[in-house]
């Protein structure tokens, strides 16, 4: 395997250090990884580390600032900052992948940048297919560029796609832990606290990742990503509770048979995956034992435990403005649950107010969507979400 050199946005979150970890796994296993940049937002400290462990040429950061205080500090080093900072990294020179593990919209810009210029883009931020599905897919047609999907479940679906053709497919089958309160009664939902919440049964994420597992947004979010990326209509794209997490998603073809990938609930497997890829190599990454895991349980996704979900996956149907919009109002509404603010089932409540509030404002869709359009429709949503009363 040739050596790689690499880009990560967001090197500080929780995608981000795990990446450097693999990262860090590979070099010691013999496979040759360059980190030549690094971006992070305000966590300086940390990055500061990162800087001395990995060497990068080039780093952005979010403040004019912190950018001057590396910039001090490290002569050799160039410093970026600001949205303009991530443009500049992602175009960098001599780069083989960018590793986009930024959370929110502001990851939608650098994904279309890099793929813009036709190169690989291991992603794992969400928001760039979520609220711009529609602009990615014109760019990645127009330009060549290529995906490789970090998340776990897009992860799975990607590699049990190599087993058929895509004329083959019958669906898409997105797997679902079901959260910390799959099995709490319903009408205790709204005393749950913020702590309750974080308590994932199974993934290690950052704080609204995992609030949205919980509220189950991030299988809809998820099922929006599905469409986008593997080209299936919603209609064939179904999620399905399996509260083991062993499987992370499966593909039905149309002779009957399931393909699934399996593997320990550890997101630096699918990490690896996309940093190696096509390749696979050995590393000391945990293992699955079936043993442990049996018995493996299913079950339908049950709507009345998660309204969030048919919420979103509503937006995401309708498309155009309305995922950007659903998006921003929950990434607001979690932190509003976390701060104490509002409830947890008030989340939901908040994102079907402001999608009923988005078809007021955008009913006319005129086909003509821009990332200065999605990046207004976010701004619009954010305030309306910060300003419900709930």
């Amino acid at each position: 395997m040739q050596a790689k050199h690499i880009v990560i946005l967001g090197s500080t979150g929780s995608i981000g250090t795990q990446a450097l970890d693999v990262v860090e796994r590979l070099n010691r296993a013999g496979h040759a990884m360059t980190i030549v940049g690094l971006s992070a937002g305000r966590n300086i400290g940390l990055l500061t580390r990162q800087i001395e462990r990995f060497a990068p040429l080039v780093v952005s950061v979010a403040r004019e600032e912190d950018a001057l205080a590396l910039s001090e500090r490290f002569a050799d080093l160039i410093v970026l900052f600001g949205s303009d900072g991530l443009e500049r990294l992602v175009c960098f020179p001599d780069v083989d992948l960018v590793v986009n593990a930024l959370v929110g919209a502001i990851g939608l810009s650098p994904t279309l940048t890099t793929l813009s210029k036709g190169r690989t883009l291991a992603l794992a931020n969400k928001e760039s297919i979520v609220i711009g599905g529609e602009l990615v897919t014109k760019v990645l047609r127009e330009n060549g560029g290529t995906i490789l999907p970090i998340d776990s479940e897009h992860n799975a679906i990607f590699q049990s796609l190599l087993a058929g053709k895509h004329s083959e497919i019958e669906r898409i089958i997105i797997t679902a832990s079901g959260g910390p309160f799959l099995n709490i009664p319903l009408e205790e939902l709204a005393q749950v606290s913020a702590q309750d919440a974080l308590h994932h049964p199974n993934w290690s994420m950052g704080s609204r990742v995992t609030i949205d597992s919980a509220t189950m947004v991030n299988k809809a979010f998820e099922v929006i990503e599905a469409h986008y990326l593997f080209d299936v209509p919603y209609e064939r794209i179904e999620p399905i509770v399996h509260p083991q997490s062993a499987i992370h998603s499966l593909v039905e073809y149309r002779d009957g048979s399931i393909i699934a990938e399996l593997a320990a609930s550890d997101m630096r497997i699918p990490i690896q995956y996309a940093l190696v890829y096509p390749d696979r190599v050995a590393t000391d990454l945990p293992r699955l034992s079936l043993e442990k895991i049996s018995p493996l349980s299913f079950a339908p996704l049950e709507m009345a435990r998660y309204p969030a979900f048919a919420t979103v996956h509503a937006a995401g149907v309708r498309g155009g403005t309305a995922p950007a919009a659903v998006n921003a109002a929950d990434e607001v509404l979690v932190k509003r649950f976390l701060g104490g603010e509002i409830g947890f089932t008030k989340i939901a409540q908040g994102l079907q107010r402001i999608l009923d509030r988005w078809k007021a404002r955008d009913v006319v869709e005129d086909g003509d969507l821009s990332l200065a359009r999605i990046l207004d429709v976010d701004r619009w949503a954010r305030k309306q979400a910060a300003t419900l009363n709930l």
